[in-house]
């Protein structure tokens, strides 16, 4: 497994957008109702706040962007893998990005998880 080390919410800013980037996915973004949220939020509102514009289908509530110290229940890493109720194969959103395929591959969710496990480091 090739985890890229991801240090900072700057380094989940960059890693997010390059690998997008190298699969065709950044313009499509520009339509999605959230767009680029990692860039337009606050490191504080990325780890403590909700994707813009997105509520969960089955409860209307808003999504929060993660789980701090917690990927396996983080709404990012549910959405990227497309598992749960919301991101699954047979549910409303589905599987993130969703213009996919391409996805994020196991490695590059992993490196976005181990941040989230190691407390979101600023």
């Amino acid at each position: 497994m090739a985890i890229t080390p991801l240090n900072s919410f700057a380094d989940v800013q960059d890693f997010l957008d390059q690998v997008l980037a190298d699969n065709n996915e950044a313009t499509a973004l520009s339509f999605a109702p959230h767009k680029v949220f990692w860039r337009s939020l606050t490191y504080d509102q990325f780890v403590n706040g909700n994707v813009p514009g997105v509520t969960d289908p089955t409860t209307n509530l808003p999504m929060p962007v993660l789980v701090k110290g917690n990927s396996a229940n983080s709404n990012l890493i549910m959405a990227l893998q497309g598992i749960g109720a919301t991101f699954g194969p047979d549910s409303v959103i589905g599987q993130m990005p969703a213009n996919g395929p391409p996805f994020f591959t196991a490695d590059q969710i992993a490196s976005i998880a181990a941040w989230i496990d190691n407390g979101c480091p600023q």
